[in-house]
């Protein structure tokens, strides 16, 4: 038998598109993270690449010798340990081995993780190859200064988006282990992802539910799916629970605590925004952008200090406008991309503000995807329940002093929904007349008031900034 033809003009199969993306995507973002050159690893960067080197003491390696700075969970030192091990046969460099594990780790979330998540929440959708280099464009292009740093960010990141994936296939044994291991890491690696392990509880006993008039798993494979999301869980927890106690006398999991919350809370008070500055040695690296609003609150408290999440939540109630205000601020705030790199070494110019622009683009195409009756039909049948977990993980960090990589999954959910298929026309052909223009009208108005409050917001931001 003859051996099949590629015709020209066939469309590659979805994993041969996915293959294809991979590798173009790793090899773009390799080569942008080389021509950015080799940075200095500064201040939470360098702990993380430190702290990897704490395993190994006398020569044998064990988890009991991270040095548990009572902040960072083991998880992520932990990877870059395993990474420098691998890489080390090839380069001693670490900032080059870095940077090809985020290549990765980029690669992987634009070309499978992110479009893993869309087609679970709308069913039917195929993202073919132009779509998935457009969702991995996107993140480089907003992104790309990240690569060059071993941060938390990306990691957790790609961790709770394989946790959410996992979690869909409930009857499944080694994808519930899977869902248990990602979601123990990106808690592990990032504490802001606190909520992300409750709610993926919830989504396995609503699924559970929600098969109930259909055929399903028996009870004994639900016990073992549900025994082994729990033991991927604990096989991650409970090792930093015996760091924890090692160290600080707690079998807390959660690196941080309450402590880590306190001084969150008090800095979100303090500041409606927060960046790193590096680009001038005489200066301070504290880029704080001041609230104004919130003096009164701070001054009524002991030492100006927010002592936990009890008393925040007083100041809520007590305050409902003034934090609501807080809120509303910070959200914007971590939504404008006003720099492409965690570590900022040339202060805002004009230049910038395209980017800012198009950020913000981004979210009001994503709000009006969601808005428009014709646009979210054109999604498919959607279980929103997904992306609204992945939303969870930007929830604890609002209160705080807000950066815009602590939103990165709300940019990752604008992305999938404006990239997503099923755009309407927003000329109504079948009416006549200026009628055919209401949604166009309606669109246009919509997003003028979008970017007048927007613009408010991060002007009056910009405004309040003290290099401190």
């Amino acid at each position: 038998m003859d051996s099949p033809t590629l015709q020209i003009g066939t469309r590659p199969s979805p994993r041969h598109s996915a293959a294809i993306a991979l590798v173009a995507v790793f090899a773009a973002s390799l080569l942008i993270a080389l021509l950015q050159g080799q940075k200095t690893f500064y201040y939470d960067s360098r702990v993380y690449w430190l702290l990897s080197d704490t395993f190994v003491a006398d020569g044998h390696f064990s988890l009991l010798n991270f040095e548990n700075t009572g902040l960072r969970g083991y998880a992520l030192p932990l990877t870059y340990f395993a990474v420098h091990q691998l890489f080390g046969l090839l380069t001693s460099d670490k900032a080059v081995t870095v940077m090809v594990f985020n290549a990765g780790i980029f690669a992987a979330v634009g070309v499978v993780l992110a479009p893993g998540l869309a087609r679970i929440t709308w069913l039917g959708q195929r993202w073919q190859l132009g779509r998935l280099l457009a969702m991995s464009g996107l993140i480089l292009l907003f992104w790309r200064g990240y690569l060059n740093f071993p941060l938390s960010d990306f990691p957790a990141l790609a961790a709770a988006l394989l946790a959410l994936i996992a979690i869909s296939s409930l009857d499944s044994p080694l994808w519930m282990l899977t869902a248990g291991l990602a979601a123990g890491y990106s808690l592990n690696a990032r504490p802001a992802y606190l909520l992300l392990t409750p709610i993926l509880g919830v989504l396995i006993f609503y699924g559970w539910f929600e098969q109930r008039h259909t055929e399903h798993a028996s009870r004994a494979r639900r016990a073992v799916c549900l025994g082994l999301f729990v033991a991927g869980l604990a096989c991650i927890s409970v090792p930093q629970s015996i760091v924890q106690h090692r160290a600080f006398g707690s079998y807390n999991p959660i690196p941080g605590g309450n402590g880590l919350a306190g001084f969150q809370y008090t800095a979100g008070l303090e500041l409606q925004r927060y960046e790193t500055y590096v680009g001038n040695s005489l200066l301070t690296p504290r880029m704080e952008y001041l609230d104004s609003h919130t003096g009164g609150i701070l001054d009524s408290l002991d030492d100006r200090r927010v002592s936990g999440t009890s008393e925040y939540a007083e100041i809520v109630l007590s305050h409902p406008l003034t934090m609501a205000g807080v809120f509303l601020r910070h959200i914007v705030n971590g939504l404008d991309e006003r720099y492409t790199t965690p570590y900022v070494e040339r202060l805002e110019s004009p230049s910038h503000r395209l980017l800012r622009f198009a950020g913000f683009l981004l979210v009001f195409l994503a709000l009006l995807r969601v808005a428009w009756p014709s646009a979210r039909r054109g999604l498919g049948q959607a279980r929103w329940r997904y992306p609204a977990a992945l939303l969870t993980t930007c929830a604890t960090s609002i209160p705080s002093a807000i950066e815009t990589r602590f939103l990165l999954p709300v940019f990752v959910l604008c992305s999938l929904l404006v990239l997503a298929p099923g755009w309407p026309n927003p000329i109504e052909s079948a009416e006549v007349g200026l009628r055919r223009y209401r949604a166009l009208a309606w669109m246009i108005a919509g997003g003028a008031l979008f970017f007048i409050a927007v613009w408010a917001i991060v002007h009056q931001t910009t405004d309040s900034l003290r290099l401190a």
